[in-house]
C-alpha cells in the first residue's frame, strides 16, 4: 500500500523531518486539545490513522513505521481553520511545524473546492499521509 500511495499520489510533499513523529504529534495533539481543538480534527488522528475503512485490511508494519493515514478532504479546511485559530495558544515550539501542516491542509482544501466545482470528472476524496 505505501507503493501505491506514493507512487499515484498527486501532490506529494514533505511536512518535515523529525526523530520521534509519534511522540512529536502526541505532544501536538495534548496542545491544541487543550486550546480547544476537536479530538475529531486533531493531526494524530489522521496522521497515524490508517486506511479508509472502505479498503481491505491490511497489517501494520511491526515497527509502526511506514505509518499511513487519511484525512477526507472535506475535513481539512476545517482543521486548518481550527489549527490557525489557536496557533497564538500553543506552545511556541509546536509553531512553525503547525504552520507548514495548515499550509498545506489549506491547499489540498482550496485545490479540492476548485476541482470539485470546475472539473465533473474530479473524484477525489482523501489525503493520504505516509509517514516513514
Amino acid at each position: 500500500m505505501q507503493h501505491i500511495i506514493d507512487s499515484n499520489a498527486s501532490d506529494p510533499a514533505d511536512l518535515s523531518v523529525y526523530s520521534k513523529p509519534a511522540t512529536f504529534f502526541g505532544l501536538l495533539d495534548q496542545e491544541l486539545s487543550r486550546a480547544g481543538v476537536p479530538a475529531g480534527l486533531l493531526p494524530g488522528r489522521y496522521l497515524y490513522g490508517g486506511l479508509p475503512p472502505e479498503f481491505p485490511f491490511l497489517p501494520c508494519s511491526v515497527d509502526g513505521y511506514p505509518a499511513i493515514g487519511h484525512l477526507t478532504l472535506s475535513e481539512a479546511g476545517p482543521a486548518a481553520d481550527a489549527y490557525r485559530a489557536v496557533l497564538d495558544r500553543i506552545d511556541p515550539d509546536f509553531r512553525y511545524d503547525l504552520g507548514i501542516l495548515i499550509e498545506k491542509l489549506e491547499f489540498e482544501h482550496d485545490e479540492w473546492v476548485t476541482c470539485t466545482r470546475d472539473l465533473d470528472w474530479y473524484s477525489q476524496d482523501t489525503i493520504f499521509f505516509s509517514l516513514t
